[in-house]
This record gives C-alpha cells, structure tokens and sequence, in this order.
C-alpha cells in the first residue's frame, strides 16, 4: 500500500467513524459522545455521557456494545481512560467503570499487558 492510498484509507475511516457518532447519538439519549482514530490508528473513546434521565437503563452498555462491533468490523484496538468520580458526568466510581469495561474484553495496560504506544489505561483488541 502507497501513501495515496493509506491516506485515502484514513480519511475513509474517519468519516465513518463521524458517521457512526451521529448514528449513536441519533439512536441513544446521549449528553456526550467523543470518538476519534489516534495517530496510530485506534478507536479512542475519549467521552460518554448518558443524558441523566436514562442513567441505569443499560445505554451505556448497548453503546459501548455497538462501538465494540464497530472497532471488530473495521479491526480497530479501541483505547480509554476511564473518568475520575465526577457528578456531573455521572461518573460514580473509576472502579466501577473498569470493572465495567473489563466485563467488555478492555485489558488494564500495566504490566506483563503494558503497551507502551499508548498512555490510555485500558484496551480492547479487536475479535475476529
């Protein structure tokens, strides 16, 4: 593959990725949605925010689901670092929302699974 062509790749990636950012806010009561392809080419959930009326209805979960299906059809690692306790966000407890991203396959990147490409705490290689 050409530089033309590994550029053409990206910008392709990256507007489906806009894309499917409007599909999920448009389909889930979303406050904040933030995803983007680093520099090296992963997912990374930077932000989301369930609107605060449909906390504990599962809409975190069928998103990260769907974003989790979407980084496996395109063979995309997605990358993240969970918030700190923050209200507002909705963010209780960082514990709770590693062991909540773990129950999707994301991997803490510390020792024998460090990966020192990124600086995220947690990743999730994609399934085949």
């Amino acid at each position: 593959m050409n530089l033309m062509e590994l550029f053409e790749d990206t910008s392709i990636l990256k507007r489906n990725i806009a894309s499917f950012k409007e599909y999920l806010k448009g389909k889930y009561p979303l406050t904040s949605l933030e995803l983007f392809i680093t520099n090296i080419g992963d997912l990374e959930i930077a932000s989301i925010i369930v609107d605060k009326s449909h906390r504990k209805e599962h809409v975190g979960t069928n998103v990260i689901n769907e974003i989790s299906a979407f980084a496996d059809n395109n063979n995309l690692r997605i990358v993240l670092t969970p918030g700190i306790r923050d209200k507002h966000h909705g963010t209780t407890s960082r514990d709770r929302l590693v062991k909540f991203y773990k129950g999707f396959g994301f991997i803490a990147n510390s020792g024998r699974n460090k990966d020192f490409t990124i600086s995220n705490t947690l990743y999730r290689n994609p399934k085949r």
